[in-house]
């Protein structure tokens, strides 16, 4: 390895560093020096600050606009290859760490988008860190909410089949259930005011809208909000 790749190897792994930082509310210089960085490190953050990467006032450390698409794109390489090693070769994640760190430097942007593609779309790494999205992430969710509507946006008077319950309380859940709400359901949404009422297997069901939010159903052609 070069000595420009070497600089652009350390650059890189402090960048991963303050964007950690940064998600743990500690993005400063004191903070940055207890992570144990690199030796040599107080140059190369002078270097992601004159490249305009980073701005340093005072303690706090700070990413531009430019400086954070850069750290987004690094993130996203690492710990989709941590997810890959983990999911794809069944690695244990506290094995992943040393190995990602340099396969994250090796991968084009259209292959890191192929493994996102081949994983799922993975919203978190192994150790349960966030990854940041990218184009093909978004050109899914965009294709998802096209293919489906809130039940309390339908049209009065509009059928359609249930496809999800997007809720995270379970007896909300199970009392959805218990009524007939289930995905493959065909319901009929007959009211909006001052309560929903939908019909399911001709039998009228009320609840408040907000519920009516987490009950995703299909999209039809030609199917509007109300």
């Amino acid at each position: 390895m070069d000595v420009e790749h070497r600089k652009k190897h350390r650059r890189d792994e402090l960048v991963e560093l303050v964007w950690h930082l940064e998600e743990l509310h500690e993005s400063t210089l004191d903070a940055l020096k207890t992570h144990k960085p690199q030796e040599g490190y107080e140059e190369d953050l002078e270097g992601l600050k004159n490249e305009g990467v980073i701005t340093i006032e005072g303690d706090k450390i700070t990413f531009t606009e430019k400086g954070s698409d850069i750290a987004k794109n690094i993130i996203r390489r690492h710990r989709l290859a941590e997810r890959m090693l983990s999911d794809v070769l069944d690695k244990n994640p506290d094995e992943t760490e040393n190995a990602a760190c340099e396969f994250e430097h090796i991968l084009a942007p259209e292959i890191v988008d192929s493994i996102c593609i081949l994983l799922g779309h993975p919203k978190t790494c192994p150790h349960g860190l966030p990854i940041p999205e990218g184009d093909c992430c978004k050109d899914v969710r965009s294709q998802i909410e096209a293919a489906f509507i809130p039940l309390s946006q339908l049209e009065t008077g509009a059928s359609a089949k249930v496809a999800f319950i997007n809720t995270t309380d379970e007896s909300q859940m199970l009392k959805l259930m218990s009524m007939g709400l289930t995905p493959g359901t065909v319901v009929k949404l007959n009211q909006k005011v001052p309560a929903l009422v939908v019909e399911i297997a001709s039998n009228l069901v009320a609840f408040d809208t907000a519920i009516g939010n987490e009950i995703n159903v299909l999209r039809q052609p030609g199917m509007k909000k109300a």
